[in-house]
């Protein structure tokens, strides 16, 4: 019973926040738990985890690790990964995916190599890389991106029974195996927590710290490069910087979903309640028809808030 209580601790504020705020916007707005827009929070929810899952690897990897490139790469795969298509079918969308996860996974190799081998601070890093993605994907469009987004890879918004999209679906039954397969019982995923916990015992255990964490960027990047497709296919069309806001937003996923920021600890389901969270609140500013402006500033202010009480947790040195 102790067990199960612990496991559950995590995932509790989420939960216990992703029911109040439903209840919330169903007070303000009589539609907002309506099947359609359920399903259409669901599905934003989705992509929003997908980007948080890297970015939970690389936190959980310790040394103040952080992605601030996830938001650079999501756009620039939505830029791209559709101009990779060449015609229509299922061949087409199946050169179409490991493309985007393989140009996000090269950014996130850089990031890696940048961090543990070149020894930039994660945070510094990072950025810089966001600028160069951002730029390069400024240079080959020039600012202009014309992109042909395909009926296979619209697809991913439409319905499976009714109102309910299939793909928040796919995105629960792929976060239930990572979590057990990939995080927990693999022995990549224990030398992930040993590293973010304490790097001079994992070094001392023969764990090769350098190249786990290495391996988390690359992981982040391929999860945000996923996740940029995702969000062109929902969109329907792609836009310079359109997901500039999901690097902050899946860092305070993560957050919310249990994940320190101290690193050594944090789950992905987790992430994905947090999502679930955010994304409710920004539904539910939408629905006080609020200006965009004061939204992004009340976003603003709840993600300080959520950032500063998790930052006063101590970190575990053992």
């Amino acid at each position: 019973m102790e067990k199960i209580k612990k496991l559950n601790n995590p995932y509790l504020p989420a939960i216990v926040g992703s029911i109040l705020l439903m209840i919330l916007g169903q007070v303000l707005s009589s539609g907002f738990l309506s099947m359609n827009n359920i399903s259409s929070i669901l599905m934003t929810a989705s992509i929003l985890t997908m980007a948080s899952i890297g970015q939970a690897a690389v936190i959980i990897s310790g040394d103040s690790g952080l992605d601030m490139s996830i938001g650079a790469i999501m756009s620039m795969t939505a830029l791209f990964g559709p101009m990779v298509a060449v015609g229509s079918g299922a061949l087409s969308f199946a050169l179409m995916v490991p493309a985007t996860i393989l140009m996000g996974a090269v950014v996130g190799l850089l990031n890696g190599i940048g961090v543990q081998v070149l020894k930039v601070v994660p945070l510094v890093m990072t950025l810089i890389m966001s600028s160069v993605v951002n730029g390069f994907s400024i240079l080959v469009t020039k600012g202009q991106p014309s992109v042909t987004v395909s009926p296979e890879l619209q697809s991913i918004s439409r319905t499976l029974v009714g109102p309910l999209r299939i793909l928040p679906t796919v995105i629960i039954i792929l976060l239930v195996v990572l979590e057990v397969l990939f995080l927990r019982r693999s022995r990549y995923g224990r030398s992930l927590f040993l590293a973010g916990n304490n790097r001079n015992a994992a070094n001392l255990c023969g764990i090769n710290s350098r190249l786990v964490i290495i391996l988390a960027y690359v992981f982040a990047g391929a999860t945000a490069g996923l996740a940029g497709l995702m969000l062109v296919g929902y969109a329907g069309t792609a836009q310079m910087n359109m997901a500039s806001s999901y690097t902050m937003l899946s860092v305070a996923a993560v957050v919310i979903g249990g994940t320190k920021l101290t690193g050594g600890k944090g789950t992905f389901i987790g992430g994905a309640l947090g999502s679930l969270v955010l994304i409710l609140i920004t539904n539910i500013l939408q629905a006080l028809n609020m200006a965009a402006g004061l939204r992004s500033l009340i976003q603003g202010i709840i993600l300080i808030a959520i950032l500063m009480v998790n930052s006063r947790a101590p970190k575990l040195r053992q």
